[in-house]
C-alpha cells in the first residue's frame, strides 16, 4: 500500500511539474521575459510538495522531524552533508542574485564564480542537501525522492534554457558549450 501511495503521489507531482515548467512559466517568459508572480508560487509550490513527499518515506508523521539517527556517525555525516547544501545554495544563489535566481530581473549571462563550472549550481547544491536528507533516512523511498527530484529540475532547466536562448542567442550557445549544464570538474 505504501508503494502504491508513493507512485500516485510521485507521477501526480510530476505531472504538476510538467504542467508548472513547461505550460506556466513557458508563457510567463514568453509574455514578460521574467516570471510572474503566479510562476514563482507555483514554482515554489512544486518544490514544497517534493520536499513534503518525503513524509512517505520518514520516519515520523507531517509535520514533525523524525529524530535523527542513533548512530553519532551516521548522523554527522547526514547532517554534515545536507548543511553543505543548503550553506552552498544560498552561496550560488547569492553569487547570480536572488531576484535573477527566481527569474525576476533579467541583465547578462552569469558566467563567473562557481557559474564556470555549472550553469545551475544553486540546483546542484540544493540536490546535495536532499542527498543528506536521504542519508539521514535512508530506503528505497528515499531514492526514488531523489530521482523525482533530478526529473523536476530537468524539466525547470528545460524551460529556463529555452528562455535564455531566445534572449541571450549566441552568447548563451556559446556558455553552453564551455559549462555543461549541471556539473564539470576543475581542469588541473
Amino acid at each position: 500500500m505504501k508503494f502504491a501511495w508513493f507512485f500516485m503521489l510521485s507521477f501526480l507531482l510530476i505531472l504538476f511539474n510538467y504542467f508548472v515548467f513547461r505550460v506556466v512559466v513557458r508563457k510567463s517568459y514568453a509574455r514578460t521575459h521574467r516570471l510572474s508572480l503566479l510562476s514563482i508560487l507555483l514554482q515554489s509550490l512544486v518544490f514544497a510538495l517534493h520536499a513534503n513527499l518525503s513524509y512517505t518515506f520518514l520516519p515520523t508523521a507531517w509535520p514533525t522531524l523524525p529524530p535523527l539517527p542513533s548512530s553519532v556517525f551516521h548522523s554527522t555525516v547526514g547532517l554534515g552533508i545536507l548543511g553543505v547544501g543548503l550553506i552552498t545554495t544560498i552561496w550560488a544563489m547569492s553569487g547570480l542574485g536572488f531576484r535573477k535566481a527566481i527569474g525576476q530581473r533579467a541583465g547578462g549571462l552569469h558566467n563567473s564564480g562557481i557559474y564556470r563550472y555549472s550553469r545551475n549550481p544553486q540546483l546542484i547544491c540544493y540536490g546535495l542537501a536532499l542527498v543528506g536528507v536521504t542519508a539521514l533516512w535512508p530506503s528505497f523511498y528515499g531514492l526514488a525522492w531523489l530521482l523525482i527530484y533530478a526529473v523536476i529540475v530537468h524539466m525547470m532547466v528545460r524551460t529556463e534554457e529555452q528562455h535564455l536562448r531566445e534572449t541571450f542567442g549566441s552568447e548563451y550557445e556559446q556558455y553552453c558549450r564551455e559549462v555543461p549544464r549541471y556539473l564539470a570538474f576543475p581542469k588541473i
